[in-house]
């Protein structure tokens, strides 16, 4: 997703550290990183509801053609 590197990560660590100080710092990260497991939980939530969805709207279109087609046969074999 993205795409940092160690000098990335170095820079971003040093600007955190003197922004909000060494004793802020692992309470600020855990409450970011609890966002983050947050959001990828909801983001799995999400996807898994779009999947019931489509798989949900494809089982009527194959009940759709399903029905369609022994109708077919029934008036084929009345006929």
């Amino acid at each position: 997703m993205f795409d940092f590197g160690y000098s990335e990560l170095l820079i971003v660590g040093v600007v955190l550290l003197v922004a909000v100080g060494p004793k802020e710092l692992p309470g600020l990260l855990r409450v970011i990183f609890d966002f983050i497991s947050k959001i990828k939980i909801y983001a799995a939530e999400l996807r898994t509801g779009v999947q019931s969805i489509a798989n949900d709207l494809e089982i009527e279109k194959i009940s759709k053609n399903n029905n369609k087609s022994t109708n077919k046969n029934k008036t084929n074999e009345d006929d």
